[in-house]
């Protein structure tokens, strides 16, 4: 999902995902995913085509994005661009994949490189990371839990919170440069003698010390994966949201450059409760979607494949775990902005002892705007 796992987990994946056997029972066909229906014309309010830039190949995490195309878009198997017309507006949407696909470059990164981009799904911290060089608007929450874990083996451990790990020496294995353990260590929660940064994605360390360590990872995917699909495991294993210890991030939000946040005011009063509804159809009836996004990763032929398997359980996670979910008022896709002062309170002595500069009087409406996300639309 977002570059600190995804992208740097390239190489490791080829492992895990090489024990992934395909299922050979065949699916009946899915249904018709539901269209966006509108009567809105969006023709000379929107761009011609609204291009959304992803972190990484898809995957069930992203099925609201493709669901505002539907099962019947066509996708450049190359590029791994998914394109259609947004049901009855006179406009297209393109979602486009990341990760390998785009240099494994940030989001931020994208959007600032290629002016045709009109959107990127990224997370708070990046948007704080960025907010003095390449600054962004956040439009609308799409996870409004972070997915990212620290996983057990409860055969082992019955760690409570990852403030338990902390009271051991087990290693905690994770990625290189992710924020967010540089906030678990500073708090306290982790000493920084059990924590190993040298993790690239690979089951292989998990194996060969029989779960005897702490390891990084998405609610969403590793469960499945080490329960189902990990040559050697196949065993369960148990999860310990970031999020709860503290790291109170927004992952994958909808962000745009400022200046076309402006630019398009009339566009977003309309498109975004429509990206509203597409994530809540897809959550509610994902598998004509899941089947899609199982297909387009077989015809980009890349390490990253996704079995109906893995995006079903994607699915019931995200909603069993709360990781996409209403607010007080009913509605999905709106911020907080007590969470997102917070972001900045964490992360701003984080990134100045990294010596990353910050916008100057860094406040949450610069990261964000509920402007746009209409009351209402939920789960």
């Amino acid at each position: 999902m977002k570059p600190s796992i995804r992208t740097l987990a390239a190489a490791g994946l080829l492992t895990l995902t090489a024990a992934c056997g395909g299922d050979t029972t065949e699916a009946a066909a899915p249904q018709a995913a539901p269209t966006v229906t509108t009567g809105v014309s969006l023709k000379g309010v929107c761009p011609d085509t609204i291009s959304i830039q992803l972190s990484w190949f898809p995957e069930a995490e992203y099925g609201g994005m493709y669901q505002l195309i539907g099962p019947g878009g066509t996708l450049d198997a190359k590029t791994g661009v998914y394109k259609g017309p947004l049901a009855d507006t006179g406009v297209n949407v393109e979602v486009r994949a990341g990760g390998p696909l785009t240099g494994n470059d940030q989001v931020t990164a994208q959007l600032y490189k290629d002016d045709s981009l009109f959107m990127g799904m990224l997370a708070t911290d990046e948007a704080i990371q960025n907010s003095k060089e390449q600054p962004t608007v956040a439009v609308m929450s799409y996870f409004d839990k972070d997915p990212q874990i620290l996983m057990y083996n409860p055969e082992k451990f019955d760690f409570k919170s990852i403030a338990d790990i902390g009271k051991t020496d087990t290693p905690v294995l994770y990625f290189e440069g992710s924020t967010y353990m540089e906030y678990l260590v500073g708090s306290g929660q982790l000493k920084k003698s059990q924590v190993d940064g040298s993790y690239q994605g690979s089951a292989d360390r998990w194996v060969a010390s029989d779960g005897g360590v702490v390891q990084s990872g998405l609610a969403s995917a590793e469960p499945y994966k080490y329960g189902s699909e990990t040559r050697g495991w196949n065993k369960p294993v148990s999860t310990l949201l970031v999020y709860d210890a503290g790291y109170v991030n927004y992952a994958s939000s909808l962000s745009m450059r400022p200046e076309l946040v402006t630019q398009y005011d009339a566009c977003l009063k309309e498109f975004v409760p429509m990206m509203q509804r597409a994530w809540v159809d897809f959550l509610k009836n994902p598998g004509p979607i899941s089947a899609k996004i199982t297909e387009m990763n077989q015809e980009i032929g890349e390490f990253w494949q996704t079995s109906e398997g893995l995006n079903a359980a994607a699915v019931k996670t995200i909603l069993d775990r709360q990781l996409a979910a209403n607010d007080s008022t009913g509605t999905i896709g709106r911020f907080d902005e007590t969470r997102v002062q917070k972001m900045i309170d964490i992360l701003s002595p984080i990134f100045a002892a990294q010596n990353k500069a910050l916008k100057d009087g860094l406040k949450p409406s610069d990261i964000f705007t509920n402007k746009y996300v209409k009351d209402g639309i939920g789960l």
